[in-house]
């Protein structure tokens, strides 16, 4: 994308994000794909939802997609997204109706061969331009299989990411990240992930830190206290600096992690939240949400799109979130909120006081 392009796009979404949302398709959407998936994993928030008969038919996707309009991101989730046989071929019909020019897509990288023959499926699209494999790793082997609740979960990682590097080599839109979120029990175990990863994955240019949020399904797992949380992002960050330079996205990367720290500190929104206008949430059984942490406005097997988007229920949630009654820290809302509101990205590029070298970490 040129230059030119980049400011007509960010222009064209700052002002999405200053005018009323009705009546208009969200120009990020995050579509859980499945709820089905075949790991146990401690940090899961949505482990109460999984498995279940009740998940939107691929018409029932084709349908929602015919409603929508254009969409800039498409963000898959799930469950487990690559358990979903129809997966790229949905993620087509998005790509051809909806003109969406990227697509992001968690997984556990447990199915080698379906995610390779997912990812050849949606890349027919031409149209595309990036798609972004993102491999959930929560420390080294040993912790990890014991968190994700199965003894070969991270050897089926790693077999993952030798097929998309080669998936890579052949297409350069395909893009590889790691992502793992801290707990108080695994901040020693990503430093020696982020350092395993970046020798033995260099097709790998991104390793995210996230942090804990939601109804985990280990109820007594906790955050780690701020400053270790803050220091790990630093070491994560220096390991990975040359591989960030020209990733898309990567300029606002510190900028995420000081406002997910400021929320977490002051408990409050820092950045005024745009969900419920730059994004929607589609869950795997039909529910629309506004954002992942306020409950569903709707369900698509009982009203359209549209008719929740601009319902009673969704006006009054977006006034909750605009008078800031909730906060989160998670980056798939937060990343258009400093991003496309040219104030708020002000305020984020002085809290990362980007005129100053970066603040290395301390010894773990």
């Amino acid at each position: 994308m040129n230059l030119l392009k980049r400011i007509v796009r960010h222009l064209k979404l700052s002002m999405r994000a200053t005018t009323s949302p009705e009546n208009k398709t969200p120009p990020f959407l995050i579509l859980y794909m499945s709820s089905a998936c075949n790991l146990t994993c401690e940090h899961c928030y949505y482990w109460r939802s999984l498995n279940q008969k009740d998940d939107l038919t691929r018409d029932e996707m084709f349908r929602l997609a015919k409603e929508l309009g254009p969409i800039e991101i498409l963000n898959v989730s799930g469950g487990e997204p690559f358990m979903r046989e129809e997966i790229g071929e949905i993620c087509r019909f998005f790509i051809t109706h909806n003109k969406v020019k990227q697509i992001y897509i968690p997984t556990n990288g447990y199915f080698t061969q379906r995610i390779e023959k997912q990812v050849k499926e949606i890349l027919k699209e031409s149209s595309l331009q990036l798609m972004v494999i993102e491999l959930s790793l929560e420390g080294m082997p040993e912790y990890h299989n014991r968190f994700r609740g199965h003894p070969k979960s991270f050897e089926k990682a790693m077999e993952a990411y030798g097929a998309l590097e080669v998936l890579q080599t052949r297409d350069p839109r395909v893009r590889i990240h790691s992502a793992s979120t801290a707990n108080s029990e695994n901040i020693d175990e990503i430093v020696k992930l982020t350092h395993y990863l970046y020798e033995r994955c260099p097709a790998m240019d991104h390793h995210n830190i996230a942090m804990l949020h939601g109804d985990q399904r280990n109820p007594t797992l906790k955050s780690p206290p701020l400053e270790a949380y803050q220091n790990l992002y630093r070491t994560v960050a220096q390991v990975w600096k040359e591989r960030e330079k020209g990733r898309f996205g990567a300029i606002v990367e510190p900028m995420l992690q000081w406002a997910k720290c400021e929320i977490a500190r002051r408990q409050t929104q820092v950045i005024p939240c745009k969900a419920g206008k730059l994004t929607a949430v589609v869950y795997a059984n039909g529910d629309v949400g506004l954002c992942e942490i306020n409950p569903p406005v709707g369900n698509l097997k009982k009203h359209g799109f549209f008719e929740i988007w601009n319902s009673p229920p969704a006006r009054q949630l977006r006034q909750d979130i605009q008078a800031k009654k909730c906060y989160c820290t998670k980056e798939v809302f937060l990343w258009p909120s400093i991003t496309f509101q040219p104030m708020q990205l002000v305020r984020a590029l002085y809290g990362i006081r980007a005129w100053k070298k970066p603040t290395r970490a301390q010894p773990l």
